[in-house]
């Protein structure tokens, strides 16, 4: 891999500054200002010469568009990143071990590469020693440690893949940091299918998974937050990832996203909930495999089959104790990947808005009815939404709580906001203390300053 890294003199220098965040995301004032304060938030929590070697990682967040728990079923999903993110500076030390410094917090861990354990009393650690733990046992062993200092504006367990982003900023800061191994030549595509691996412990072509995180979710997060372009939202498969299609999102139109104050929790019950989704997607293609002596491995291959059939799905479904539920989850992702998403595009390309918000009130329909992922604070967001004036809105995310988008004109986001925000406030009081509400735009996907990657 030939790399090159910048130095912490460069980033400190306003003029550079201000080069490196228009060339890495666009010259918007209201982000970019944003994204120089944390960057001196972060340069604040260094300490050392300003020659030394740096990187500055940007990884964002997403919004997923359309596409409720489609990617590991075989399935399609419309995403964009978001402009909220992490901020990273990384830099090797001489230490056998991975720092993590949360320089809006106030915190530090520290992963030993001998011993690459959770830190108690900091739950999002199990993250980073997850992803630690799985590369140090795919490839050598770094010879340096590596400190990642890192900022996020990101809201934290609100459906917007905060713990996919946390994945990749820590996956790429050792890698980019200590040296890709010559097998890894990964183009973002690749690398998505790869984090969503050391995310949900899955294996990933020849390198063996784990137990992961816990959660058997797929890569969709991790390929909105790569692959993402400008203004775009992107239509993606997965099984491997693959670019299949993007649309532009005109640009008198924003999200407003609203973060319900639900947390979007991947851990307890949360999780076993989550999961329950998943499974149920795998015990379906399980059952028609052992009835049709077949071995696809998600719904979208067990579909595309050539001996398909879905009136034969649902005898064999009803066979089941649990054969509605079974049938009813069959018939969210079908309907979502093969229905709502492919014509709400083509609402998109044709400027059709009310077509749009009628595809998307499905999805949420369907979300609520047959996948079972809703709680009533979402429901009430994206019904009060459209109720206010919203083109389109969804939930998005895991489920079980998490954010809502609406997209609305330009000229009307002050009003809509405000008003969305008020008919919350009446029905949920007690949410708004931690429930948030702001503007977001389709944005690129991860941005690195001071290293080249093959395919990137």
């Amino acid at each position: 891999m030939n790399s090159h890294t910048g130095t912490l003199g460069a980033l400190r220098d306003t003029s550079r500054q201000d080069w490196i965040l228009e060339s890495g995301f666009g010259s918007e004032p209201e982000l970019k200002r944003d994204l120089k304060n944390r960057l001196n938030q972060l340069l604040l929590n260094i300490d050392g010469a300003d020659e030394e070697k740096a990187l500055l990682i940007n990884v964002p967040g997403r919004i997923e568009v359309l596409g409720k728990h489609t990617d590991y079923a075989g399935g399609v999903s419309l995403t964009c990143a978001s402009s909220k993110s992490f901020l990273c500076v990384v830099r090797a030390h001489d230490q056998p071990s991975l720092v993590v410094r949360d320089a809006i917090r106030g915190t530090a861990i520290a992963i030993l590469y001998d011993n690459p354990n959770p830190v108690a009393g900091h739950s999002w650690s199990r993250y980073v020693a997850t992803v630690v733990s799985r590369l140090l046992r795919h490839f050598p062993r770094p010879e340096r440690g590596v400190e990642i200092v890192m900022a996020s504006n990101l809201p934290g367990a609100s459906g917007m893949s905060s713990s996919s982003a946390l994945v990749i900023s820590i996956a790429l800061g050792v890698l980019a940091m200590t040296g890709f191994p010559p097998e890894l030549s990964f183009t973002r595509e690749r690398f998505a299918g790869f984090a969503g691996a050391l995310e949900s412990g899955a294996d990933f072509e020849h390198l063996k998974g784990d137990s992961g995180v816990g959660t058997k979710g797929g890569s969709q997060d991790h390929t909105a937050i790569l692959c993402a372009k400008q203004n775009d939202l992107g239509l993606y498969s997965y099984f491997p990832v693959i670019s299949e299609s993007s649309i532009a999102l005109p640009k008198d139109l924003a999200f407003v996203v609203a973060s319900s104050g639900v947390k979007a929790s991947k851990t307890g019950n949360a999780k076993k909930k989550y999961n329950l989704a998943s499974e149920r997607a795998t015990h379906i293609v399980q059952l028609w495999n052992s009835v049709n002596e077949s071995s696809h491995r998600t719904m979208g291959e067990m579909i595309g089959g050539s001996d398909f059939s879905r009136d034969r799905l649902r005898e064999i479904l009803s066979f089941q104790p649990d054969s509605m539920i079974l049938w009813n989850r069959f018939l969210q992702f079908d309907r979502e990947t093969n229905i709502v998403i492919p014509s709400a595009m083509e609402a998109v390309r044709s400027s059709n808005w009310a077509s749009f918000g009628q595809f998307v009130d499905e999805s949420q329909r369907m979300a609520g009815e047959w996948l079972g992922n809703q709680v009533e604070e979402t429901q009430f967001l994206a019904r009060s939404a459209r109720e206010s004036g919203a083109v389109g809105a969804s939930s998005f995310g895991a489920g079980f709580g998490g954010a809502v988008w609406a997209l609305i004109p330009q000229s009307d986001v002050e009003t809509f906001t405000s008003v969305w925000k008020k008919a919350f406030a009446k029905k949920y009081p007690g949410r708004m203390g931690t429930a948030t509400f702001f503007t977001d735009h389709p944005s690129r996907g991860v941005f690195i300053y001071g290293t080249v990657l093959p395919g990137w």
